[in-house]
């Protein structure tokens, strides 16, 4: 039982450690998480992107895409479908940028969930690609200041601060790309820091600022945990944050458009494109997740780096490669026992994989239990990261409720079919 002084002390010194109103995020040290691309409407029925953040099944969103780097007046462009584009909801005077601030409700409300979102540049049809180094960390500072930490004039997703940025590169030049990794973490003072070494400094920091003993004594259990579980804490009306950066090469290795960029700057995750691809899930006798895994050990500029096992939503998300959820399980389920640097599955995309029987809380829920089974040492997490069909079925009709901004999803008229 609570007594009244000790939830006083309590409330105290989550105010005096900074946590009010903060949540645990994202935890990169997993081997169960889940990323699932959102934005570009496969299924034809994508709906706006809190939707997808009503349960613990999704652990990170790269909303997708960034398509053009150098559009009209010099900003890039982005489309996200039904949802957010340059015809309909228009553009910032002189450019093709999309003014999607209608999206910054939805992010920040994942984000408060402890979910990810990044932004995925490139795509299928993607105009992308540098001449050099120093146009490559240009445009660093530019996406910094659009969409990220930065500061500028025109924000597209207003006032809500994305969590990093996702390279989706299948065209263009492979060149300069470690130049652009390596200036976004600059201009987030990452230099020398990946995620865990950020959540510990943060909390070190927190710590100094309080030498009361029983202020002292909490914030060593924080500081343990933390450590014990790399996990970060989010506040999402703070720019101070660690921000990250993902790639989805294909699976034939060395991937030939940022495969480069790769062994030379810092990468936190990627997500290996197993369809679509002689190597992918269907193809088991060619499937290379070994390969990547040593890429990781072995190559790799971050040799803590996570390898995802990408697959696609639905038999309609790609043109070859789909595998039902029990298959995918069973792949995540021996990577899970096999190889360290696995740290999830990623899936193409959320429509295609909503509509898909809830393909994506099939694959999770798999994870989660051989998670428990494979690696015990791994905290387990909360009871609702599994729900039930009938749970989240029943909260569909609820999902457009309390949310302070309503974004209209309109059907796809003149937009841009991508496909990752």
């Amino acid at each position: 039982m609570f007594t009244m002084h000790g939830v006083l002390t309590l409330t105290c010194t989550i105010l005096a450690l900074g946590l009010w109103e903060r949540v645990a995020a994202f935890d990169l040290s997993r081997n169960d998480n889940l990323a699932v691309y959102w934005g570009q409407d496969s299924a034809g029925n994508q709906q706006r992107l809190s939707y997808y953040c009503k349960d613990s099944t999704i652990d990170v969103f790269p909303i997708a895409f960034l398509y053009i780097f150098r559009g009209k007046g010099g900003e890039p462009v982005i489309d996200f479908a039904n949802t957010c584009n340059q015809w309909d909801q228009g553009t910032y005077p002189g450019t093709d940028l999309a003014n999607c601030s209608i999206m910054a409700q939805d992010i920040k409300t994942c984000q408060e969930a402890g979910k990810l979102v990044t932004l995925s540049l490139g795509g299928a049809t993607g105009q992308v690609g540098f001449s050099s180094d120093s146009q490559a960390q240009s445009f660093a500072d530019q996406v910094w200041n659009l969409f990220l930490g930065g500061e500028s004039d025109i924000r597209p997703f207003g006032d809500a601060v994305l969590d990093g940025v996702d390279l989706d590169i299948e065209s263009g030049t492979p060149a300069h790309y470690a130049a652009f990794v390596n200036r976004i973490r600059a201009n987030a003072g990452e230099t020398n820091l990946n995620a865990t070494s950020f959540a510990l400094n943060i909390t070190a920091h927190a710590n100094s600022k309080h030498t009361n003993t029983t202020h002292a004594h909490a914030n060593a259990t924080i500081h343990d945990t933390i450590k014990k579980n790399t996990t970060t804490v989010i506040d999402v009306t703070n720019k101070n944050k660690y921000y990250y950066i993902t790639a989805a090469p294909q699976c034939p290795y060395p991937d030939a458009y940022i495969g480069a960029a790769l062994n030379d700057a810092p990468f936190d995750a990627v997500y290996v494109q197993f369809y679509n691809n002689y190597c992918g899930l269907d193809a088991p006798s060619d499937y290379n997740f070994d390969t990547w895994d040593n890429w990781a050990k072995t190559k790799s500029a971050n040799k803590n780096v996570k390898v995802y096992i990408g697959a696609a939503g639905s038999s309609d998300s790609a043109g070859e490669g789909y595998v039902s959820a029990s298959k995918l399980a069973q792949y995540a389920s021996d990577a899970q026992a096999k190889y360290s640097s696995f740290g999830g599955v990623m899936l193409w995309d959320a429509s295609t994989a909503y509509t898909n029987d809830r393909y994506d809380l099939g694959i999770k829920t798999a994870m989660v239990a051989s998670a428990l089974k494979i690696t015990p040492e791994q905290a387990p997490r909360s009871a609702s990261a599994s729900v039930s069909k009938h749970a989240t079925h029943a909260s569909t009709s609820t999902a457009h409720q309390g949310t302070a901004t309503s974004t209209k999803i309109l059907p796809r008229v003149n937009s841009r079919a991508f496909r990752l």
